[in-house]
Parts: structure tokens; C-alpha cells; sequence
């Protein structure tokens, strides 16, 4: 039995999760200068970040795992 030119190893695409394979949401301007739309304003944009910073952090993990 000749195991020579047999495949010993099988490359697999990785599976990527659909929630990595969409773009960061756009963040809203700031229109009115009041107390409580700048705190709205910035609960979201916090929010909208930390979201994309972990699909960033996940991409550089898969990124990390295919070296």
C-alpha cells in the first residue's frame, strides 16, 4: 500500500458567522445641543462602537487562528 501521495490533510474554509460578514452601523450626528439628545446621542454611539470593535476583535482572532 503506497500511502505517499494520499492527502493527509484536508484544508477546510472556515465558517464565518453571519454577523462578521456585515459593515459596522453608521453613527448618528449630533443636531440639537440639549442634555438629553447628547446623552442619547452618546448611549448609542457607545453602543454602536463596542458592536463593531468585537466583530474587529473576532476578525483579527480568525485572522490569528489561520496563521
Amino acid at each position: 500500500m503506497m500511502t505517499g501521495c494520499n492527502k493527509s490533510t484536508a484544508l477546510y474554509k472556515p465558517v464565518i458567522p453571519a454577523n462578521l460578514m456585515q459593515s459596522c452601523d453608521k453613527l448618528n450626528t449630533l443636531d440639537d445641543g440639549t442634555g438629553k439628545a447628547i446623552m442619547l446621542w452618546a448611549i448609542d454611539t457607545v453602543a454602536k462602537d463596542n458592536e463593531c470593535a468585537a466583530k474587529v476583535d473576532a476578525w483579527i482572532e480568525i485572522g490569528k487562528a489561520l496563521k
